[in-house]
């Protein structure tokens, strides 16, 4: 004791006291000791904020970097409607085939939104094109399938005389008691030809333009019992006599082609 009591000193008992406390009394200088919001940025680690050592609802906007916050940070089905901007989503963000017919709002797309030649005959439904639809003029002869323009299909008296082909309208095509003289115009034709003494000839006559041939007519201008018509020739239009003159001197012979005006 006598040795240990000679080496005190004022020095090596502070010294002493001062190891106790750094060994033995510094963790609980630390934990209760610390004045308020005196541990900061300075004195943490790197890493050593942990998840278990953020209280919940911490984080908040203003404590992210921007872009910090990235596709694989996002749980699926997390961004709603009401978290999307206005106008944000454009023609890039996108995937093809992205916009289905369920998407589209009615009459979302109008007319300057269709592409031209977009509308072709598959596209339309039945019966969608009706007569206010069509521009004047648009239906041509191109335009109409073979015999699609039926008899319901006309309108009344919508078929006139300049509407009909040459020959088109045949026996077969008028009623019975349809044709009555009003609706006839029989025109008659003659050309006179001179046929020689006691001679055979040929004379001829023809309908006009327009005219039906429906019958030959042989006039001499000098009868005797000596002449004699030896045939009656249809050619298209025209009338053809060949005739036989029995005087001894020239003979006209007027041909009549009688004619469906």
């Amino acid at each position: 004791m006598n040795r240990i009591s000679k080496r005190l000193t004022y020095a090596n008992v502070m010294s002493t006291v001062a190891v106790f406390f750094a060994i033995g009394g510094a963790t609980a200088l630390a934990a209760t000791q610390l004045g308020q919001n005196s541990v900061g940025t300075p004195q943490l680690k790197k890493n050593s904020v942990t998840t278990g050592k953020i209280a919940a609802e911490a984080v908040r906007a203003g404590k992210l970097a921007q872009n910090a916050v990235t596709t694989n940070r996002l749980r699926d089905g997390s961004v709603s409607q009401s978290k999307i901007v206005n106008g944000a989503i454009g023609p890039q963000q996108l995937a093809p085939n992205a916009v289905t017919a369920a998407a589209l709002a009615n009459n979302a797309v109008t007319t300057p939104k269709i592409n031209k030649a977009a509308v072709i005959a598959e596209k339309l439904a039945a019966n969608s094109v009706n007569a206010e639809k069509l521009t004047a003029n648009s239906v041509n002869a191109e335009k109409l399938a073979a015999n699609s323009v039926t008899a319901p299909k006309l309108a009344a008296n919508a078929v006139t005389n300049e509407k009909l082909a040459n020959d088109s309208v045949s026996t077969t095509k008028i009623a019975n008691g349809a044709v009555s003289a009003a609706k006839v115009t029989v025109n008659v034709r003659s050309e006179n030809t001179a046929i020689g003494p006691e001679a055979t000839g040929l004379a001829s006559s023809s309908c006009a333009s327009g005219e039906k041939l429906i019958g030959i007519g042989a006039l001499w201008g000098a009868v005797s019992k000596t002449n004699s018509i030896e045939a009656e020739i249809y050619f298209g239009n025209a009338a053809f006599v060949r005739a036989n003159n029995g005087l001894a001197v020239a003979n006209t012979l007027t041909v009549q082609a009688i004619c469906l005006g």
